[in-house]
């Protein structure tokens, strides 16, 4: 072994442990953070844990479970656990009495051990439960019995459906049992910041990248998009996201990607005439704030036609799916998808005139 290779081999070694040592350390912190709080409760007050850690998208999907699980258990303090990063979402839910931000599974792990907690709700399968840095993989027994995974899911419905399955909250092939439209807690905060952008009066939004390859569009497709939106429509084109990777120079466009907070960009949406987008977080974000929306869709890995919505997007009420079955989105072509946004935006102009 080489010294280069044993230093690079013991720098691991170093972060991967104090890692996990800060992990087991946060969790002893917690448990004696909750068992504390357990202990002010009234008599028979339960301390119940909903776990849906990420993906944004799939958090917006998941946020009628925590109306739900509050009318199961009306008098119990609900605790959410998230990943940091995604703690807005939760903070202003009134179903959720906490929002937890997860450090990572080991701290989780070793918290739910120490059985604090009357109740866990576990909104995860077994494949998407994994910390990179601890190699760590939490398992869901209730998703392996039912055999949902990250190669099986949606096949068990639409992603509140499946998160319902894996929490034992409804038996397969059962439609939720409450209202299932998922909903987002705007505050002044956001709505601030939205007036500060001095957005037009009319416009679409669109987001062009996810963070999943398969389910993109080619950027020169959405180049293509904007450029015939832009003459032929009277609409402003906001785009929207963490980064773009657009070319485009129309005049009507305007690029606010990495400017604005989760929620702060669901205001955003919530302003426009329609959403234009993928199968990715911000369209979740649409459905909930209830702007029209435009989703290009393809065939995903074993599922060559699925819908992940609920809610008024997943009755289609709300949302318009561009996709051949069969296809990837990146396989679309240009002019079938003008073809479909034409249909969408003139029979909406022809309504509102």
């Amino acid at each position: 072994m080489t010294i280069e290779r044993f230093r690079q081999l013991w720098t691991h070694r170093y972060f991967k442990y104090s890692h996990i040592l800060k992990a087991h350390f946060l969790a002893y912190q917690a448990w004696i953070y909750f068992k504390t709080k357990k202990a002010k409760f009234a008599k028979g007050q339960k301390l119940i844990a909903i776990v849906r850690t990420e993906h944004f998208g799939d958090i917006v999907a998941a946020e009628p479970i925590g109306r739900y699980v509050r009318s199961l258990h009306p008098n119990a303090h609900i605790v959410w656990f998230v990943k940091p990063s995604y703690h807005e979402l939760i903070d202003f839910n009134p179903s959720v009495d906490e929002t937890f931000g997860e450090f990572c599974v080991t701290q989780r792990r070793v918290l739910f051990e120490k059985n604090v907690f009357d109740k866990i709700y576990p909104l995860q399968f077994s494949n998407n439960n994994h910390c990179t840095k601890c190699q760590v993989s939490i398992g869901n027994p209730i998703a392996d019995r039912k055999g949902i995974n990250v190669h099986t899911y949606f096949n068990f419905g639409n992603l509140l459906e499946v998160f319902a399955q894996t929490a034992d909250l409804i038996n397969s092939k059962i439609s939720f049992p409450a209202d299932d439209q998922p909903r987002l807690y705007l505050q002044d905060q956001h709505r601030q910041k939205a007036d500060s952008l001095h957005l037009p009066e009319r416009f679409v939004v669109i987001h062009c990248q996810s963070n999943y390859v398969p389910k993109d569009w080619p950027a020169e497709r959405w180049d293509q998009l904007v450029k015939w939106l832009s003459e032929n429509y009277s609409y402003k084109i906001v785009e929207i996201g963490l980064k773009s990777n657009l070319t485009t120079k129309e005049m009507n466009y305007r690029n606010l990607c990495g400017q604005l907070s989760i929620l702060e960009t669901a205001e955003v949406i919530k302003r426009a005439d329609f959403f234009i987008g993928l199968d990715s977080g911000p369209s979740h974000l649409a459905n909930a704030v209830g702007t029209a929306g435009v989703i290009l869709m393809g065939s995903l890995g074993a599922f060559p036609s699925y819908n992940p919505y609920s809610g008024s997007y997943g009755r289609q009420e709300n949302a318009f799916f561009v996709r051949q079955e069969g296809k990837m989105c990146s396989e679309l072509s240009f002019e079938f998808v003008k073809e479909k946004v034409v249909s969408v935006l003139d029979k909406a102009i022809l309504k509102r005139e």
